[in-house]
């Protein structure tokens, strides 16, 4: 049974956010961490494929040891009991990281690290690892300070499908651990083109779509609680507009927003669902992204 939570680490003020967060998060559920750096090695040929430069990889092994070395003083610092390893593997940051997922409670990640374009645009790892990792990934925004969320509600955005079933499984054991109220979001809309010329066909039709979402979010409720979910307080909040504005609008008073990976109506040969994606580029607070079915070695 997975009893860790991974934490990508590449030096930046982005991963530094993310260990501090994993650090709070393993004390809370007494989890050791596993600090992992990914070294690809650049290598530059020419057009036939002969090597033409080559980096000194024993520099760049002691460099990325290094950082390994200063995130683990770094989050013992912060708390001194829990327990924190470290492992350097070769190969791509996203990649690596996808792979130390295979036996992780959770991984976590900042928004953005080095590589990543300076403003708000979301960096490739936190993209690949979310729609890729084997456990539920958190995603840690720049600058996140938890003492502004504090006492703040989970919440979780459910649609229906097995994925968001999944998110709300994973939205209740954060909140029981969390000791908060879980907010379960149901987004409704319905569409211009859809809607008849009739103002009583409208409201009848609105009314539709309002039953229909409270009907969804107490069907996923029935599906997913247990019996030792019961003292956990939950608040259904149906929204009427698109998803990703809901769940946005949402996130910005919770300390924690579950997703499902994808939604009903993902493409299966989509990334991330761009539910997800717009959630996790205009998040201010972390982000948690589940996988449905989790795949496990």
């Amino acid at each position: 049974m997975p009893s860790h939570l991974v934490v990508g680490i590449d030096g930046s003020d982005e991963s530094a956010t993310a260990l501090a967060w994993a650090v709070e998060d393993a004390r809370r559920r007494r989890l050791e961490l596993e600090l992992v750096y990914g070294l690809a090695i650049p290598v530059v040929s020419d057009a036939y494929g002969m090597v033409m430069t080559r980096p000194d990889i024993d520099e760049l092994c002691r460099y990325s040891e290094s950082l390994l070395e200063a995130a683990r003083t770094a989050a013992e610092k912060l708390d001194p009991d829990v327990r924190v390893r470290t492992r350097l593997l070769n190969g791509p940051p996203a990649a690596v990281l996808i792979e130390a997922s295979k036996e992780a409670t959770g991984l976590v990640v900042g928004s953005r690290g080095l590589g990543a374009i300076s403003g708000r645009m979301l960096g490739s790892v936190s993209v690949r690892v979310a729609a890729k990792a084997c456990c539920p990934v958190y995603v840690i925004p720049t600058g996140y300070d938890p003492a502004a969320a504090a006492g703040d509600p989970v919440m979780v955005g459910v649609d229906g499908s097995a994925y968001g079933d999944a998110a709300l499984r994973l939205g209740l054991d954060e909140a029981r651990c969390r000791d908060a109220k879980l907010t379960v979001v149901v987004a409704h809309h319905m569409p211009w083109l859809a809607r008849p010329v009739e103002p009583a066909l409208i409201r009848e039709f609105q009314a539709s779509e309002v039953q229909l979402a409270r009907r969804t979010a107490d069907e996923a409720l029935a599906r997913v609680c247990t019996g030792s979910d019961a003292e956990i307080p939950v608040e259904v909040r149906l929204m009427e507009c698109h998803p990703e504005e809901a769940l946005i609008q949402a996130a910005k008073t919770a300390q924690l927003t579950v997703v499902g990976s994808r939604g009903r109506a993902a493409l299966s040969r989509a990334l991330l669902g761009s539910v997800s994606r717009a959630v996790l580029q205009e998040a201010t607070r972390p982000v948690a992204v589940v996988r449905f079915p989790p795949k496990r070695r």
